[in-house]
């Protein structure tokens, strides 16, 4: 696009552009009209060419037959052909030919032999035509090696037909060029022929490929446009072609009449010359008339377009009003905008750079900010403090979004009241950050920190609500911690996860191992996506043994990982980071797919248990996992059992329970896993009724040498026998404590003492091994 500078030059190129586009849209119809009058009457003087020639070639042919009929009732020339006297018929034939001015005559007995001369091809195309010319015709062309000739037939009859005499004249340039001087217009001819493949081909090689004359030559006969443009001798022509039957009346041969579009055009040379002279004089015109036009209008704009820039500038600037016009009362808007100008630019530039509801420095001034301190630090510290608050988001989910917001506010207003020496932001929702100048190794951000965390525990007033909250808080030190914003900021967020995981409510200094353990983390998070993807996930299997049946009566499913560069890596390394990253979910569908079919190759009163996750457990989509695992494997129901911890309920024990009912409605077991070691367990027993109660390794450890422990194991054991549920030990590590569970009533054990974690292909081996033993 062309950029304009001036108005004046826009409305002139507009108006000149808009009558070149109405002359170009008159030139194109009117090139498009005599484009079309020009191929009407080139395709109306081809088409009575194509008639003139039928017209010749009717009369040369009506000729050429009454000639022949003479010399077919001579009695002499038909005694000779039936008695084979050659001399007599080569004589007779060869006064024929001078006679009527024609190069090949012939004469073809009842046996189809030839007398005559002519090339190879000819003599054999006379020789068949008898048979292949169709009744009621007597002549017909051939397209052959040797040329595209006419043939003209006359039987002999004496008084049986005994023979024919055939005439052959070549359609070359001679005998076409009595058409051209016969058209009205100067049309050159030429003839076709169809090829051994099928394709219209020109014999000269001058001509348009195969397929553009296979389409030419099918145009005739039907009806509206029939030519085409060409390639020919005179350049760019107008093409018709007319067929010319054979002898079976199939085409094997074509005229081809061209004319050259450039003489077919040239009586309109002068129309066009005429509206080109006009259109440039029509341009010169509203060129003139334009610019005056655009002279008039644009004067007062100019003038605005100074007063705007001196504005700009920052130049106080009115324009004088002329009129009332529209033009007048932009004079007046503009003075008007000039006088509010200032204002809204010191109210643009604080929304710019200052939070809406605490009217706090937002994300991009605290950057600014930190990036100016850190230029202007020399020998002293920049310190960042990244805080969050602990519990906003049950503020918001409990209390609603405005009494969170005025929470915010007074968060932001204790900040600024405690920090008057530092520079306080709201990055953005319950993050707030400062930004704290001073001596080198000065004790001043640790101080802050705590009469923050102090100050915050105390209950704040919002929205009629009395709210206990907290805060944790990060701390980045520069230039030791980074020498840029980005990377102090960041290293305060990695302080600010730190805080959080040793319990909230507290504050923590960045360390470079806390880099280390964030890069890790991201390796570990981008490893375990590839362990989706590239299938480096595996189960093994530990045997669950049923004290009263002496038997395995299930197996614990166990995921492992093992990693292409560092091997075997633990479940309670990545277990933590896929629940974080929300990988738990596929990584569990995994599992209970991957369970339940290797399960399917066990005997069928063997079970396998799967753990999941809370994360995967809630995910509105769990049921149709579980089903979709069991029906592609093609496992009972009963035979799996989904082992779920305490956890689950955390987030609402409804509908929790109505998930277990769904899945107890599928068959399947379930399984508390841990018990003992939440809280309200007892509620979640009456709650829905479990199939079987995990007691946990802990207590388990010392159940044999603890009397404690013991008496926890005894009351879960009675309390699941009340209650109809089967009960496994997990941890079992030695026969000491399997002798005190087994006085204690409990139904399986689970641990190293009677087996490790076996691969899935050892599985069939153990199962047998322990049912011959049993046996």
């Amino acid at each position: 696009m062309f950029a304009f500078h001036h108005l004046r030059t826009r409305l002139v190129v507009l108006y000149a552009g808009l009558f070149g586009i109405t002359m170009l849209a008159v030139a194109s119809v009117a090139q498009l009209v005599i484009r079309h009058h020009a191929r009407d009457t080139v395709q109306a003087e081809l088409t009575a060419s194509g008639i003139v020639y039928d017209r010749i070639w009717s009369l040369k042919a009506e000729a050429l037959t009454e000639s022949a009929n003479v010399l077919a009732r001579d009695f002499g020339f038909r005694m000779a052909i039936a008695s084979g006297d050659k001399p007599t018929i080569d004589s007779a034939l060869v006064n024929l030919r001078h006679r009527i001015g024609i190069d090949h005559a012939f004469v073809v007995d009842q046996a189809r032999e030839v007398v005559g001369d002519g090339p190879g091809d000819l003599v054999k195309a006379v020789a068949e035509l008898p048979d292949r010319l169709e009744p009621g015709r007597n002549n017909a062309v051939v397209g052959i090696g040797s040329g595209t000739y006419r043939l003209v037939a006359s039987p002999v009859l004496a008084p049986t037909q005994i023979g024919w005499v055939v005439f052959a004249v070549p359609l070359d340039r001679s005998e076409l060029h009595a058409l051209d001087r016969l058209s009205a217009i100067p049309v050159e001819a030429s003839i076709l022929r169809r090829s051994a493949d099928g394709h219209w081909v020109d014999p000269s090689g001058k001509l348009a490929p195969a397929a553009t004359l296979d389409a030419l030559v099918e145009r005739d006969g039907s009806e509206g446009e029939r030519l085409e443009i060409l390639s020919g001798a005179q350049g760019p022509s107008f093409m018709m072609a007319k067929r010319l039957a054979g002898p079976d009346g199939r085409p094997s041969a074509a005229l081809l009449l061209s004319y050259p579009v450039a003489a077919a055009f040239a009586p309109y040379r002068s129309l066009q010359f005429g509206l080109a002279i006009a259109g440039l004089l029509g341009l010169g015109l509203v060129l003139l008339g334009s610019r005056r036009l655009a002279g008039t209008i644009a004067r007062p704009i100019v003038e605005l377009d100074a007063a705007a820039k001196a504005l700009e500038e920052g130049s106080r600037t009115e324009v004088a009003v002329r009129g009332s016009d529209e033009i007048g009362r932009l004079a007046e808007s503009f003075n008007k905008m000039s006088a509010g100008i200032v204002e809204r630019e010191h109210r643009i530039g604080h929304m710019a750079f200052h939070d809406a509801l605490t009217n706090l420095p937002n994300r991009a001034f605290f950057r600014e900010q930190l990036e100016g301190a850190l230029a202007r630090a020399g020998g002293r510290d920049v310190a960042v403090l990244y805080l969050d608050l602990d519990g906003f988001k049950s503020v918001n989910d409990t209390l609603g979004h405005p009494v969170g917001d005025e929470l915010l506010k007074l968060v932001g207003d204790v900040l600024t009241e405690v920090a008057t020496d530092a520079a306080v932001s709201r990055l953005g929702g319950d993050e707030f950050a400062i930004i704290l100048t001073g001596p080198k190794g000065s004790d001043r951000p640790r101080t802050l920190a705590q009469q923050i965390v102090d100050r915050m525990r105390e209950p704040m007033m919002a929205g009629g609500h009395l709210i206990a909250t907290g805060t944790s808080i990060g701390i980045a030190i520069g230039p030791e911690d980074g020498t840029d914003a980005n990377t102090l900021l960041k290293n305060a967020d990695l302080a600010l996860y730190r805080a959080k995981q040793d319990g909230r409510g507290v504050f923590s200094f960045f360390e470079p191992s806390l880099d280390r353990a964030a890069r890790a983390r991201r390796q570990l998070e981008l490893d375990l996506r590839g362990a989706l993807r590239t299938g480096q996930f595996r189960l093994e299997f530990q045997p669950i043994f049923d004290l009263k049946a002496e038997r395995i009566g299930g197996l614990e499913a166990l995921l492992r990982w093992d990693h292409p560069t560092r091997g075997l890596i633990t479940p309670g390394e990545f277990i933590p980071v896929a629940e974080e990253t929300g990988l738990i979910v596929a990584m569990g569908e995994w599992v209970l797919h991957e369970a339940c079919r290797q399960a399917l190759a066990w005997p069928e009163d063997v079970r396998i248990a799967v753990n999941v996750s809370p994360l995967q457990f809630r995910n509105s989509g769990f049921t149709n996992v579980v089903f979709q695992a069991l029906t592609r494997s093609g496992l009972a129901p009963q035979r799996l059992e989904i082992e779920i911890t305490e956890s689950v309920f955390l987030d609402g024990a409804d509908a929790v329970v109505a998930l277990l009912h769904r899945l107890r409605a599928l068959g399947v077991r379930i399984a508390l896993d841990d018990f003992g070691t939440g809280y309200s367990s007892l509620s979640y027993l009456r709650s829905f009724p479990f199939d079987k109660l995990k007691i946990d390794r802990s207590f388990v450890a010392n159940v044999a040498s603890d009397e404690s422990a013991g008496a926890i194991v005894d009351a879960i054991v009675h309390l699941a026998g009340a209650l109809n549920m089967d009960t496994t030990a997990e941890g079992v590590e030695d026969p000491q404590q399997l002798e005190s569970l087994r006085l204690h009533g409990c139904g399986s054990i689970q641990g190293f003492l009677f087996s490790q974690p076996i691969r899935g292909a050892a599985v069939a081996s153990l199962l047998e091994q322990r049912a011959s033993q049993a046996a």
